[in-house]
């Protein structure tokens, strides 16, 4: 076991490389799979050792045990200016774009365990939270450019915690807990060269384009808990100071204060209630002051009727980017409301359900920078699960989704009509390793048997990789022909997918497998030069619900082969923006529309664990025209 720990840590903190990106504001909605399965609450109720992240006093309640996860997160973005976003527009473009970067990775590991009776310990590496955008048209270069997509243009931010902690029990009701936290951000720009023409920024050389930058920096966080009513009621308070980042100095004509981009202080309470003993109830509210960050709460631009046409910068020149008063994006702090219900259904499993809600910190008046990290989504809803497989092993999966959210106005200078909006989804599966279970985490569980439920046979998996269109371009620039025009047709083929299914194992050969599988997306730039020039931009996103029959070929005890073979329900959707002769009824006709069509493929699987196979896969999926291959790696727990 303390190989295994060992090389895991190791492992989680190299992956911690990728970034993370958020939801309430740009925090993660909670600290931990398992914590987000509640809708984020960790102030008054923890468990693992994530949990030391929300509130330093969970480390008496977390025993001694390791945690190793991965979350795969689908954030989809976009913007619209001009007549896509209910107007027209200043400088040329008109339309709304999608950002192509929709899938991250999100790693996680902690470690906790007690000193003596009183003193405990704590080590945690998480993800505060992030933004990203990658749009392939650039709507801010469209006044100097025939060819929005000359310009990729976008952000990539993301900011990693390692809270330190060490808590203390003054007695069986109370405990206090405080960390030193360490945090690095890693940040790029790229694409806002039409801002150096605009004479807002201080250092033109230090503003887009210059690749990564890191910063690092620490802070404090402190936390009590106190439980009365025999245990039944849980109170907790955290409070954690801004944490001072070294600046970004690549991004110094970005960023307010010389590229300062310090993570804002935030507070909280939280409550957890025990009706019964294996019932908990938990709330935690949560005030995140964005404003006090000047490169996040200083305002941008607004209404091109306001002093200045809306820039602050011409009103006043020392609010040019990158000065200490510089322009931001204009965030307003945001109190973040969670609630979270966990059963224990019996001695082996726990399901939870969770809601988290915070009003936007984007005020509308402040889009026009926001366009890059359209942080809109208000209302999360999460399920999840633990299921202990035995004495030392846990196995934790949540879902979430944030509903879509929108933000729009016009008037805003250099964009005008605007809308920005967001909408999001997200898997996570969790390891963790108990060695000695913390107070109280085993009476969590229910009363009965597992034996009273019967899965046996039952699996659930997780699937993530590259999907790939092909045939894309010759299926357009065919039925442009059949329609009597000439046509040449680039596409960029690859995207990232993902799919989510369950199964029945009939027997060591043969098993029935359901599920959904997100597809992504392709992306086609089509010429037309007959009967009169014209221009195409194709856009297509598929979904599919699947049935099918997998064949196993067990080839040693741990290792074997599959083959697959269905029909799927395929869900394309095609979005075009054509010029001159074109017409977007080309391409979706090419691609085809709703419908059942064919799904196979190939495999491998791995033991790892008695209940927890590695899988590896080839799919096809067939339309009318178009073929779409998905190769995924991942899980699949067996019940």
């Amino acid at each position: 076991m303390r190989f295994t720990l060992k090389h895991a840590a190791l492992a989680a903190a190299c992956a911690s490389a990728f970034p993370a990106y958020a939801t309430n504001g740009y925090f993660l909605p909670g600290f931990g799979i398992r914590s987000e399965g509640m809708g984020g609450v960790g102030i008054a109720y923890g468990r693992d050792s994530l949990s030391t992240a929300a509130n330093p006093a969970n480390a008496v309640n977390t025993g001694m045990r390791g945690d190793l996860g991965f979350a795969v997160f689908n954030p989809e973005r976009s913007a619209a200016t001009g007549t896509g976003a209910g107007g027209g527009s200043f400088y040329g473009f008109d339309g709304k774009v999608e950002s192509d970067a929709k899938y991250f990775l999100m790693p996680e590991m902690g470690f906790s365990m007690p000193l003596d009776e009183k003193l405990h310990v704590a080590l945690a590496v998480v993800g505060n939270g992030g933004m990203n955008t990658t749009y392939r048209e650039n709507f801010f270069m469209s006044r100097f450019s025939s060819k929005p997509r000359d310009n990729t243009v976008g952000v990539d931010m993301m900011q990693l915690l390692v809270p330190v902690t060490a808590a203390y029990k003054v007695n069986e009701n109370h405990a206090f807990g405080a960390s030193l936290v360490l945090a690095e951000t890693r940040f790029r720009a790229y694409g806002l060269d039409t801002f150096k023409a605009f004479n807002i920024s201080s250092d033109n050389d230090h503003l887009t384009g210059v690749g990564y930058d890191f910063s690092y920096g620490a802070g404090v966080k402190v936390g009590w808990q106190g439980n009365f009513l025999d245990k039944r009621l849980t109170l907790g308070a955290t409070y954690a100071s801004r944490t001072w980042m070294s600046k970004l100095d690549k991004y110094r004509g970005l960023f307010a204060e010389q590229g300062d981009f310090d993570i804002p202080e935030n507070y909280g309470v939280g409550i957890a209630v025990r009706p019964v003993r294996n019932l908990v109830i938990a709330a935690d509210v949560v005030r995140i002051n964005y404003n006090d960050v000047a490169s996040v709460g200083d305002r941008g631009p607004g209404a091109a009727t306001d002093p200045g046409g809306g820039i602050p910068a011409y009103a006043d020149p020392s609010t040019k980017l990158g000065l200490d008063n510089g322009m931001g994006f204009g965030w307003r702090n945001q109190t973040v409301y969670k609630l979270g219900v966990q059963y224990g259904v019996n001695n082996r499993l726990q399901v939870r359900a969770g809601y988290n809600y915070g009003r936007s910190p984007i005020p509308n008046d402040q889009l026009t920078f926001n366009t890059l990290a359209p942080a809109t989504v208000e209302r999360h809803y999460t399920l999840g699960f633990t299921y202990k497989a035995n004495d030392n092993l846990e196995v934790t999966g949540t879902y979430l989704y944030a509903a879509s959210h929108n933000q729009s106005a016009c008037g805003q200078n250099i964009v005008n009509c605007v809308q920005i909006g967001m909408h999001q989804n997200m898997f996570g599966l969790t390891l963790g390793w108990v060695l000695d279970p913390g107070a109280g985490e085993m009476e969590e569980y229910g009363d009965g048997d597992w034996a009273g439920l019967n899965f046996d046979g039952w699996y659930a998996g997780l699937g993530v990789g590259q999907s790939h269109y092909r045939d894309v371009a010759s299926s357009i620039d065919s039925e442009a022909a059949a329609a009597g025009g000439s046509a040449s047709t680039s596409v960029s083929p690859l995207s990232e997918g993902w799919k989510v299914y369950g199964g029945y194992q009939f027997n060591k050969y043969l098993a029935m497998e359901g599920g959904y599988t997100n597809l992504n997306d392709a992306h086609a730039n089509t010429t037309i030069t007959a009967p009169s020039a014209g221009s195409l931009r194709t856009n297509v996103a598929t979904d599919a619900w699947s049935l099918a029959l997998v064949g196993t070929l067990p080839i040693t005890e741990k290792f074997s082969l599959m083959g697959k073979a269905g029909a799927a329900y395929v869900l394309p959707e095609v979005t075009t923006h054509a010029t001159g002769s074109a017409s977007g009824a080309t391409a979706a006709a090419a691609i085809g529309h709703d419908s059942y069509r064919p799904v196979y493929g190939v495999g491998a699987s791995y033991a790892l664990l008695d209940n927890l196979n590695l899988r590896a896969e080839y799919e096809r999926f067939d339309l009318k025209h178009v073929n779409i291959d998905l190769l995924t790696a991942g899980v699949a727990m067996k019940f």
